[in-house]
């Protein structure tokens, strides 16, 4: 599977920079300026929906075959043949590009005096996740068995849990689902990632839900760049993007083909 831990990411960041395009069309030839309403019956927005489905369907396709026919080692170590040194700088840079988009979204909600309480409640469940995926990579080889890694491996899905319901807050009055589903989904695949990433360290693997979750997180995050973000919240969807990368690359290079007896 060495081959495919390059070419699924690969895959999923080329048909996203695709999707990009298209969303990037979308908002300038479909949505009004002035309203923000989409045209009817719009090409593009139909494009990039059929675009989207087929590439969902080819990672169904591949998720499946690769757990049918492979399996991940039991033990987080194993299942993704974490590298004690590579493995913990790769998340220390994440997470630093994680707290710099957390505080630049901040400093921009403070300099348009837009600040709330659910805003600080955001900063902080943010930087409490950065930290977590920086000390998460670094204690899985302090010692696996302390706790620390447990409760450490859940928090990023909380973070994202609480993101998505900002989002469907920001958007309660907004009758265009189209405009926010592609952020939502983002942040939906990424929550599911962590997810079934945790779920390896609990005894508890499902190898091709969470490669599914990875390739579909990478394609949907580089999709919703095109979206109206400040450049904090652009960062945070690169420290998915990068996350997800990462334990789409570890987790398929060290699949294991199943022996039929």
């Amino acid at each position: 599977m060495r081959i495919s831990a390059i070419l699924m990411p690969l895959f999923a960041i080329v048909a996203g920079i695709v999707g990009f395009f298209f969303r990037r069309s979308e908002h300038v030839n479909v949505f009004d300026v002035i309203t923000g309403l989409p045209a009817r019956d719009a090409t593009t927005t139909f494009g990039l929906v059929g675009f989207s489905v087929l590439i969902l369907v080819l990672i169904a396709i591949f998720a499946i075959r690769a757990s049918t026919k492979h399996m991940a080692l039991e033990g987080f170590e194993n299942a993704f043949g974490t590298d004690p040194l590579a493995y913990p700088i790769i998340f220390i840079l994440i997470g630093m590009l994680w707290i710099a988009g957390t505080y630049l979204h901040f400093y921009n909600l403070f300099s348009n005096s837009e600040v709330t309480a659910v805003d600080i409640g955001f900063v902080f469940f943010s930087s409490l996740s950065a930290i977590s995926v920086t000390f998460f990579a670094i204690e899985m080889y302090q010692d696996s068995r302390k706790n620390a890694p447990y409760a450490l491996s859940v928090v990023p899905t909380l973070f994202l849990c609480f993101w998505l319901i900002l989002v469907f807050r920001e958007n309660a009055t907004n009758p265009v689902l189209i405009s926010y589903s592609y952020q939502s989904l983002a942040i939906v695949a990424s929550a599911l990632g962590f997810y079934f990433t945790a779920g390896f360290l609990y005894g508890k693997p499902a190898p091709g839900r969470a490669i599914f979750m990875y390739i579909a997180a990478i394609y949907f995050c580089i999709v919703t760049l095109a979206d109206d973000h400040s450049f904090g919240i652009t960062l945070l969807l690169y420290a998915m993007i990068a996350s997800n990368v990462v334990y789409a690359t570890m987790l398929i290079k060290n699949l294991q083909r199943k022996h039929i007896l």
